[in-house]
Formats: structure tokens, sequence, C-alpha cells
């Protein structure tokens, strides 16, 4: 982040591999880094929404689902409450998007997921079911910028984000979504900053007003900054 002159970083959970609680930590460390929350889906829900409520209290910015490796679909009632807590308050939540495969058969015992629940016909439902709400979807501008697009025509709740992309989907990206819908990310360890932010300039070279955009004055209007 010194190096590359970033401002600040959203972290996102996904329980219970990593927690609120972990990143909460961290930005009281660093208050550059911005704390996201993830639903505890092995709670009642009553006890979850609670939970939930409390993360927001202690400053939770917005709300991290993954449906494949939570296994809880975006369909899921459990979902949709945990949605419903950030939703009514006005802050922001990111899907993973994409059917994706993460263990090996062997280690599907110890690592049970659900590939299928990150497909994103299912988004479309959620973000038409609740069209007040901020919603992201993860990934998209990399691989279904189009698809996004389309099944999510007349809503104005959707987001996505620069995750893994090269400078061609970013132009994509923009060009079939609008600038305003669009969030620079990284998905590190698996991209850098320093990656990530070339592409950004190779994408829109000297046009700091979509830059900025993209870089960080989308992402202060979700998270309130």
């Amino acid at each position: 982040m010194d190096e590359e002159h970033v401002t600040c970083s959203v972290l996102l959970p996904v329980y219970p591999y990593t927690s609120f609680e972990e990143y909460l930590a961290a930005s009281r460390l660093d208050s550059r880094m911005i704390p996201f929350s993830s639903p505890d889906f092995s709670l009642p829900v009553d006890d979850m929404v609670k939970k939930l409520k409390r993360d927001i209290v202690r400053g939770a910015k917005g709300l991290k689902i993954h449906s494949v490796l939570q296994n809880a679909g975006m369909k899921d009632d459990r979902t949709r409450a945990a949605v419903e807590v950030f939703g009514k308050a006005g802050l922001p939540v990111m899907f993973h998007i994409g059917i994706s495969y993460y263990y090996l058969p062997e280690q599907e015992a110890s690592y049970p997921s659900v590939p299928e629940a990150g497909a994103i016909e299912d988004f479309f439902d959620l973000a038409r079911r609740y069209p007040d709400f901020p919603l992201i979807a993860a990934h998209c501008a990399n691989k279904y910028a189009a698809e996004l697009a389309e099944g999510t025509r007349g809503l104005h709740n959707v987001y996505t984000d620069t995750t893994l992309c090269s400078a061609d989907r970013m132009l994509e990206s923009v060009e079939k979504l609008g600038v305003d819908k669009v969030l620079f990310g990284t998905d590190y360890p698996f991209s850098t900053l320093h990656d990530a932010l070339r592409e950004v300039d190779t994408a829109f070279g000297n046009n700091e007003s979509v830059k900025n955009g993209i870089l960080y004055g989308n992402a202060s209007r979700l998270l309130r900054l």
C-alpha cells in the first residue's frame, strides 16, 4: 500500500476461514484497513442476525458472502436474512459470482463446498428481490460483464469489481455497466496491487475522472467514507 500510494484497503472475510473479528483487529492496528463482516451460517438465524447487527455497530462497512465456500446459496433464507441486515442499513453486500471448484475430490469431505451456488442467475434473482440494497457481484468485470448488464437491466443497485481483470476487460465492464458501477479490486493474494493498478493505467490512461471513480469515488460513496 505504501509503495503504490494506496489510501485504504477493504478486507473481505469468508467465515469460518477468516472473520470480521480478525479484520477489525487489523483495522485497529492500521486505520487504512476497512473491515467487512461475513455471516456465520452455523448459528440459528436469529443469533446470526444479532451478531451481524453488532458487527455494524462495531465498524463493519459491508458484508461478504461466498455462497460456494459457505454452503449457503443466494436463495437460502439464511442468506436473505443476512443481506437484509446490511441492506436495510444502507451498506453493501458482496457475493462471489462464478461456479467455482476449489478442492480436489479427496478433500471434499474435509472442505465441503457447493460450486453451483455461485451461479450468476441466482444473483439476478437476489438483485431483483432487493432493488434498493447495494449489491456487488464480485469478479463479473473479469468474466461476466455482458451477462451482468443484461441480467440486471433496469436496476440501479448492482456493482462489480475489477478483480483479476486485464485492461481490455476493464474497458468492457465500463462500457457495459457504466463507470459508476465498477469498483477497483485485486483478489489479493492472487493479484497484487501493483499489477492491478497497472491494468487500470493501461485501460484508462490519462482519463483521471474514470480512474478516480473506479479507484476511489465509487467505493467511497458505497462505504460512506
